[in-house]
């Protein structure tokens, strides 16, 4: 079986209390409203979200530190997402 493969540039993150995640992926449309187009939607449990997620950051701070490389990110991007560079 050929699993699907997908590019993304845009995520929508939902939570329907108490049981699922649901991560929308979507690529932006190159016209002059680029509007997101839907690719993919995964569910998940809380739980399962959380582990993903800390999984991730954890996969993501090993790249860093092997390559010497840091994922710079604007600060404007923090700020308009909410969060501080020390949530990182």
């Amino acid at each position: 079986m050929e699993i699907p493969q997908y590019y993304t540039d845009g995520v929508e993150i939902s939570l329907t209390m108490p049981w699922t995640v649901a991560l929308t992926f979507s690529v932006k449309e190159t016209n002059e409203e680029r509007t997101p187009v839907p690719q993919a939607i995964v569910r998940m449990s809380p739980e399962h979200a959380k582990v993903t997620a800390l999984l991730l950051h954890k996969v993501l701070k090993k790249y860093e530190s092997d390559s010497n490389a840091p994922i710079n990110l604007p600060d404007d991007m923090f700020k308009s997402f909410g969060l501080s560079k020390s949530d990182w």
